[in-house]
């Protein structure tokens, strides 16, 4: 059965390619629908619902993001593809700049304001890399963990799991993935 990996954003997209270029999941491009991951949050996406009627057999959907609380809403036209009970969610939990908060040791510093700071927010602040400030930007995400970084890529999402300890009971952890 093949999967449709779907995640929130770009960030996120090039955080998967990079694991999946780095044969650091579990799965491979081969097991998935299009040989890649796809920034859409709902499947009336016209290029998804090409890919899926062309594949033409039911298929896993894995959605990777921190907002998972919206419903997938399957059309009607591809529910002989997909099943509710094939969805599977990864969380990455308050936002996925967490995982590099992680990487420069300042989740300490973090707890201390994540009442009124957003991860994103303190990322904004207090991360630098190759004398950049954290931008928000795919390319940023990019240089960071992409190369050699992706060990420190694959270690955060591991720690990631432990720092954040508590979860819905229909949510996974992108350490889930990790071979």
């Amino acid at each position: 059965m093949k999967i449709l990996l779907m995640c929130e954003g770009q960030n996120e997209e090039v955080l998967l390619n990079i694991l999946l270029d780095n044969n650091a999941l579990v799965i491979n491009r081969d097991d998935l629908i299009g040989r890649r991951p796809y920034p859409i949050r709902q499947l009336n996406n016209p290029i998804i619902k090409v890919e899926l009627k062309h594949y033409g057999l039911p298929i896993k959907i894995y959605r990777i993001g921190d907002t998972q609380n919206d419903r997938l809403i399957i059309p009607n036209d591809l529910k002989r593809f997909v099943s509710k009970n094939d969805i599977y969610k990864f969380c990455t939990k308050p936002e996925l700049e967490i995982l590099m908060i992680i990487n420069e040791n300042l989740e300490k510093e973090y707890e201390k304001v994540k009442s009124y700071e957003s991860p994103k927010l303190f990322a904004k602040k207090n991360i630098k890399f190759n004398g950049k400030r954290y931008d928000q930007s795919s390319l940023f995400f990019q240089e960071y963990y992409g190369g050699e970084n992706v060990k420190n890529l694959i270690r955060n999402i591991k720690k990631y799991r432990k720092y954040k300890n508590h979860r819905r009971k229909d949510e996974l952890y992108l350490a889930d993935l990790l071979k």
